[in-house]
């Protein structure tokens, strides 16, 4: 049955697809030459231009889409029939590759080309943030007492009173008072029963236990610079000359590898039940630094290959986290203070809090010397504790360009400079390269303690005047908060025999 033009526009509107199809029946006979633009308006289409005649403003009616029959056993879709010409490509369904979408524009941005690569940067995926470093140890608050009564008094109080006993209770026998670590359920808790001892007992020493860590960043870039730098070629000073020299050292687990085997080493540790201990790997590298030789291994030899080692070991594992806490470190000190160390090197940081800074102003009444790491939080983070408080030679880290390591800290508290980056130290095998403040502190606590061998009694600061006036200036002239005094010369600082 035929459809007069009245009931094709009726159509039109219920079946819109169809009018395309529609549109190409004739209601009329039309040539060629001369299209009917008629029933292209019916349709709601533009109507195309003559044959040869210029191109329409407007986009011209594609012709519709072939039906095309089922392929025949054994022959793609790809390729048609021998004989049948390929159907024209379907301007809804195109059988070519698409291209990349043009991104829409954004008001005040520029508009992305077809086919770029390139993607709004709204519409990026953001890394997941890694998990938050603790700076705690969670809900713990730890309180240090100057006095043993006064001690006794506040715990029967908070006994009495609040129901509440510390975990931890250790009296510090060379460093005198006692140590509290109180735990409770959660950090609200914590701050709120650390506020209510600061109101009852004024003036006390309390705070959050506050984690701990070893400052190093290993790299892989093989050098051995050491020696040259230091001017520790032209020492000439035998093991036997400093033999007597008590290092202690505050750090992880010590390995038994060869290139201490000749040296004198006390250990205690400092981890409680069911802690993990860290990795040897840093702890060991500090003790190779100090007072480690293997002349077997591309000839090592530290500037204090003679001296007693102590190692207070309180770094353990927590997941993927090697740290300690004040409390901890609190009890190592009285212990190295027990073993009458002459230097403590503290290759370790943190934010510092009430208890470490009582417990650093008494170890300043200490005829005991203090090296820390300066830390590796950047040119622009806070200072690292303990090598912030005042008495403690904070030491930094310098290339074998005389270049200040790009990830330690700045600030006025750095004491002095020394390398730190790409150092070789031995281990159980042939031996690595590891970067971080942690090794120049080494080396300065190997520096002091040779030249606490030479003079006993040099006394902690004379020590670091004389390590001062020894050192090459670099950066700015005269002490800078980038290189302190500059970098350690431990041939320069010998022949200082100034007190």
């Amino acid at each position: 049955m035929g459809l007069n033009a009245r009931d094709r526009m009726n159509a039109c509107w219920f079946f819109p697809l169809a009018c395309i199809a529609l549109a190409a029946l004739p209601a009329k006979a039309a040539t060629d030459e001369e299209p009917d633009c008629k029933r292209y308006r019916i349709a709601g289409l533009p109507c195309p231009a003559k044959p040869g005649g210029a191109r329409p403003a407007t986009r011209p009616l594609l012709p519709p889409r072939a039906v095309e029959p089922a392929p025949a056993a054994g022959r793609s879709l790809a390729a048609p029939a021998p004989g049948v010409p390929s159907p024209p490509p379907s301007p809804l369904f195109p059988l070519a590759a698409p291209t990349a979408p043009t991104a829409p524009a954004t008001p005040g941005l520029p508009a992305l080309p077809a086919g770029s690569a390139l993607l709004p940067m709204a519409i990026a995926p953001l890394a997941a943030p890694g998990p938050p470093v603790q700076t705690r140890e969670p809900g713990q608050v730890v309180v240090y007492w100057a006095a043993v009564d006064e001690a006794d008094a506040a715990l029967e109080r908070l006994a009495r009173e609040r129901r509440v006993l510390p975990i931890t209770r250790s009296r510090l026998e060379a460093l005198g008072g006692v140590l509290a670590v109180f735990q409770l359920e959660s950090a609200a808790q914590a701050a709120d029963f650390r506020a209510q001892l600061l109101r009852d007992f004024p003036g006390l020493a309390a705070d959050f236990n506050t984690r701990y860590r070893p400052l190093q960043q290993n790299q892989a870039r093989p050098r051995i610079y050491l020696p040259q730098k230091i001017d520790q070629v032209s020492t000439g000073v035998e093991p036997a000359s400093q033999g007597t020299t008590r290092v202690g050292m505050v750090d992880g687990p010590v390995a038994a590898i060869a290139a201490l085997a000749g040296a004198r080493i006390s250990r205690k540790s400092f981890l409680a039940a069911g802690e993990t201990a860290a990795p040897v790997g840093h702890g060991t590298s500090v003790a190779a630094l100090i007072a480690g030789q293997d002349a077997g291994v591309a000839g090592f030899r530290a500037m204090a290959p003679g001296a007693s080692l102590h190692s207070a070991e309180i770094m353990r594992s927590v997941g993927a986290d090697d740290c300690s806490n004040s409390a901890a470190l609190v009890r190592a000190l009285d212990w190295l203070l027990a073993e009458n160390v002459q230097l403590i090197n503290l290759s370790l940081g943190g934010p510092g809090d009430a208890v470490m800074e009582k417990a650093f102003a008494r170890l300043a009444e200490f005829p005991v010397a203090l090296v820390a790491a300066a830390g590796n939080g950047g040119p622009a983070a806070p200072p690292a504790y303990p090598a912030a408080y005042p008495g403690v030679i904070a030491v930094t880290a310098t290339d074998a360009s005389d270049n200040v390591y790009a990830a330690a800290n700045r600030g006025a508290y750095i004491t002095l400079a020394a390398p730190g980056v790409d150092l070789w130290v031995p281990d159980g095998a042939f031996g690595h390269y590891v970067s971080g403040t942690s090794f120049s502190a080494a080396v300065v606590s190997a520096a002091g303690a040779l030249l606490l061998g030479r003079n006993p009694l040099l006394k902690p600061r004379s020590l670091a005047r004389q390590l001062c006036r020894g050192a090459r200036d670099l950066g700015a002239p005269g002490p800078d908060p980038v290189f302190g005094c500059g970098l350690i010369q431990v041939g320069a600082s010998l022949r200082d025999e100034r007190l």
